[in-house]
């Protein structure tokens, strides 16, 4: 037993030995972080902004007209756009009066749209564009599937329809109105119709001078024989 205390004992103090010499020891420092490497970033050159043409300055008096409500807008509109306002432009002054007036209302509207709103103008348009050939693609691919005889049935259809139209009826003829008969104004006797229109129909007549008869001729006087 003694033996076996005697070693725990020892045991300890050694342990307790190493351990005082381990805290003796001075820590080492820990090794500072290695800061990061900044890299200044190039600032790239400023591009310049490309801007679409025509720009508005380029546009003609008679197109400014028609586009001024896009006055504002017209230089920051892509090609696409412009090209489709100036086919407008370019139809408005054949266009009626209240024609015109919807024209320009759609430009403002235009111009009151957000940048997501035309987005989906645009789309929308696109879409409906396509969806309109393709379905136009789509009948003419089954009209050309079509018996000669349904075909030839559909055409005097068509025709016998366009025929059946009303057609607007042409205002009559103005008839020139008829002008009354002067009637012959009969003056009594010892009247004559009177020239001048102010005055009364008729007026006493100028007496007609008598007739003189000539006188008688004389008698001829027998001329002698000259010896």
């Amino acid at each position: 037993m003694t033996g076996g205390r005697f070693k725990i004992a020892t045991g300890l103090v050694i342990l307790g030995l190493a351990a005082l010499a381990l805290a003796q020891v001075p820590a080492s420092a820990p090794a500072p972080a290695a800061q990061p490497v900044t890299k200044t970033a190039a600032t790239p050159a400023a591009m310049p902004v490309l801007t679409d043409k025509p720009l508005w300055k380029e546009l003609s008096a008679p197109q400014k007209l028609a586009l001024d409500p896009l006055k504002l807008e017209w230089d920051r509109l892509d090609s696409a756009r412009k090209a489709k306002w100036i086919d407008i432009a370019n139809r408005y002054s054949s266009m009626k009066p209240d024609e015109q007036v919807r024209v320009q209302d759609r430009m403002r509207a235009w111009t009151r749209l957000s940048p997501e709103e035309r987005r989906v103008a645009r789309e929308n348009y696109t879409l409906s564009k396509k969806i309109d050939k393709t379905e136009k693609a789509s009948q003419w691919e089954q009209y050309q599937q079509l018996p000669e005889e349904q075909k030839r049935k559909l055409a005097a259809d068509a025709a016998v329809k366009k025929q059946k139209q009303p057609v607007t009826a042409l205002p009559p003829k103005t008839q020139p109105k008829a002008i009354a008969p002067i009637k012959k104004i009969q003056c009594p006797a010892g009247t004559v119709r009177n020239a001048n229109p102010v005055g009364p129909s008729c007026v006493p007549g100028a007496a007609t001078p008598a007739v003189i008869p000539p006188p008688p001729a004389a008698p001829a006087v027998p001329v002698p024989n000259a010896k």
